[in-house]
């Protein structure tokens, strides 16, 4: 009647841990990873991902975490996830030579953040010249601790935060 003796409900794992969700962190077209025109990128050698080549300005957290590190340059970010995922966002091809000309942060190192709340807006316009690329990459740079399942690596139209995969801690 008062739950003397009743056991307690056990502790929830890692394997019962919920799945980060992820985002397309702008609204474009998606690109498997294996298709992005950098080769650091496209080989993987930053660990499992995406991409998007943007139609719009803002780029969004593509899951919920902390920010860890956003560049001086706001070329880059990367967030950490409750999880323990660690998430760079890598905005265009060689934007770190533009030494921050054209970007402007929407949030800084420590703000914890819910997937597709505004972290970067480009300005691609005053910077189209200037660089090879828009291809914004998403990577989980400890991609090993992780299984990720991607809804689809079938080219298409994204919006900035519509669900594109999951990670589950191995």
């Amino acid at each position: 009647m008062f739950g003397f003796g009743k056991k307690k409900a056990a502790a929830p794992t890692e394997s019962t841990a919920t799945a980060d969700i992820y985002v397309a962190p702008v609204t474009g077209e998606y690109l498997p990873l294996s298709e992005v025109s950098d080769p650091v990128f496209s080989q993987g050698v930053m660990g499992d991902g995406y991409a998007v080549n943007p139609t719009s300005n803002m780029i969004v957290a593509p899951a919920a975490g902390t920010i860890a590190l956003i560049q001086d340059t706001m070329h880059a970010f990367m967030l950490r996830t409750d999880n323990g995922g660690e998430v760079l966002v890598h905005i265009g091809i060689d934007t770190v030579d533009l030494n921050g000309e054209g970007f402007t942060s929407h949030a800084k190192v420590g703000d914890k953040v819910e997937a597709g709340a505004p972290i970067i807006e480009v300005d691609w316009e005053a910077i189209k010249d200037r660089i090879p690329s828009k291809e914004t990459m998403v990577m989980v740079t400890n991609t090993p601790k992780f299984n990720i399942v991607k809804d689809s690596e079938e080219r298409r139209t994204v919006n900035a935060g519509d669900h594109v995969a999951e990670a589950t801690k191995k």
